[in-house]
């Protein structure tokens, strides 16, 4: 009769954090984001995108980026891993997160929106650029003051 007393929190507990585990968070998302994408760009775009059941409408605006990303990755030689640029937030369900993923040529930023409506997080927005160096000059000029 004990073991099954002390059985049944145990299982409670465990029954607990295994649905907590469950719900990736925020970062989470982009971790595996940048875990695929080490192996294979598309196949990340794919699953941040697979995060959004809404995107399935939008179809041809995700193969389009998926297109145009694939023809830039031909001229920026060999990935080199990421980091992380920036991180904000608008109350504790809207997150951006912004990388630069580090390549021969050049650096590329992903901006990633990510928005919890309800228990799990999803990506809102998925969006690349290279605008660096001007950002760096305009940088510059302001600290001059």
């Amino acid at each position: 009769m004990t073991k099954k007393l002390l059985f049944l929190p145990f299982l409670f507990i465990m029954l607990l954090t295994s649905n907590l585990y469950a719900q990736p968070s925020e970062k989470d998302i982009t971790n595996e984001f940048f875990k695929l994408y080490s192996i294979d760009p598309m196949k990340a775009f794919d699953y941040a995108f697979a995060t959004n059941t809404w995107m399935e409408r939008n179809q041809d605006a995700v193969d389009n980026l998926k297109n145009q990303y694939s023809n830039l990755l031909a001229l920026i030689g060999q990935y080199h891993g990421y980091e992380l640029i920036t991180e904000a937030s608008i109350g504790e369900r809207l997150k951006l997160l912004s990388f630069m993923a580090k390549y021969e040529r050049q650096p590329i930023r992903l901006t990633f929106i990510l928005y919890k409506p309800h228990k799990t997080w999803q990506v809102q927005n998925l969006k690349y650029d290279d605008k660096f160096d001007e950002e760096l000059e305009e940088a510059a000029k302001q600290n001059k003051g």
